[in-house]
């Protein structure tokens, strides 16, 4: 099940290991969905670079050192999951986050594989997957199921830890959360497609199922020609009047698109224009003055959506009517835009990556 990158779809080492970098400081409070995934290839230069570069060791110890505190942990999984429509002091939510911590734990294991021969991270990554597989049963929540990105990615890069019958256990439980998103009657033409798709997708690169990968990369391409824009604005801008969700279908779809491409190089969608005239690269380059801070924006005056205003009655601060965007909730976007456009890198304080580390 190994992907064949072609020589004209890989990327530099270094862009790679900003992803993983910059994602450093997220992964330390709060449930990540996406995580990079690297080929043998790239795992061997990554370990050549953190024993010939000293700030890339600091780095990886910053990212092992998480992983190792989690080693005596047992995961906490949940038959079902509640978050998705909830408000964040709602206590069910307030459980299930408990509970989604062990995803946060399953990113760390992987990154801290990356530059660590031991299998102590893949056997515990293991003990999560197999738990979680056991116990949560599958009901087509996109924005729920989409949380576990991490799990799915642990099983295809530690799957020689578990035995055939674990695998196929562990294979039928992600296709039935696959066909679940794939039977939803309908679904929001916003972030929600994004996810649907990215989950889609994943586990048919994954279990090797082109039915699957066909849809996703269908779904993709329809997605973009129908909830963008050619002026780079999207249909989450639009429902919500806030760039918080705009970010927040950008991140997931050009994350599938890094991850899955390598399977498939249908999945290579960055730059695609559609029928419409839209195309992610341009909604991506429609938030950088806000990145920035060229431009301020007040988020949710005129959302469309309850959630929203229940929200704000509820006194939540961050989604009171005017708040302003905080540039910082782009930059997890702009990781994942840096893999194919570089010269975001400045975003994080550098100019552009070190071309003594370039991938030849």
């Amino acid at each position: 099940m190994n992907p064949l990158y072609s020589e004209d779809m890989k990327k530099t080492l270094t862009t790679l290991l900003l992803l993983i970098f910059c994602m450093l400081p997220f992964l330390t409070y709060s449930q990540t969905t996406d995580v990079v995934i690297l080929d043998s290839e790239e795992i061997s230069r990554f370990k050549q670079l953190i024993s010939e570069n000293d700030e890339a060791r600091q780095l990886y110890d910053s990212i092992a050192r998480l992983a190792d505190k989690h080693l005596q942990d047992d995961p906490r999984p949940l038959q079902k999951i509640y978050y998705e429509g909830l408000l964040q002091n709602n206590p069910d939510r307030i459980d299930t986050r408990k509970s989604l911590e062990d995803i946060d734990k399953v990113g760390d294991f992987i990154y801290a594989s990356y530059g660590n021969d031991k299998d102590k991270y893949a056997q515990k990554a293991k003990a999560y997957v197999t738990a979680w597989a056991n116990t949560y049963q599958p009901d087509g929540n996109t924005i729920n199921e989409n949380k576990f990105t991490p799990i799915f990615w642990a099983y295809y890069l530690f799957q020689d830890q578990f035995s055939k019958r674990e695998q196929q256990q562990v294979e039928e439980w992600m296709r039935k959360i696959a066909q679940a998103q794939m039977k939803r009657p309908s679904t929001p033409n916003n972030n929600w497609e994004a996810k649907r798709h990215k989950i889609i997708g994943m586990v048919g690169v994954i279990t090797d199922d082109e039915a699957m990968k066909d849809y996703a990369i269908k779904g993709f391409k329809e997605y973009i020609n129908t909830a963008y824009f050619a002026d780079g604005t999207s249909n989450d801008l639009k429902q919500r009047d806030a760039l918080h969700y705009h970010v927040s279908g950008l991140k997931p779809t050009i994350s599938a698109f890094n991850n899955l491409s390598p399977f498939d190089p249908a999945f290579d969608l960055y730059s695609y224009i559609s029928p419409s005239g839209a195309a992610i690269q341009k909604s991506v380059a429609y938030t950088l003055p806000y990145a920035t801070g060229e431009l301020e924006r007040k988020e949710w005056t005129n959302s469309k959506v309850k959630l929203d205003k229940e929200r704000a009655a509820a006194g939540l601060a961050e989604y009171q009517p005017g708040m302003l965007f905080d540039p910082q909730d782009a930059l997890p976007m702009f990781e994942w835009a840096s893999y194919y456009q570089p010269e975001y890198y400045k975003l994080f304080g550098k100019s552009k990556p070190n071309d003594n580390y370039t991938a030849t």
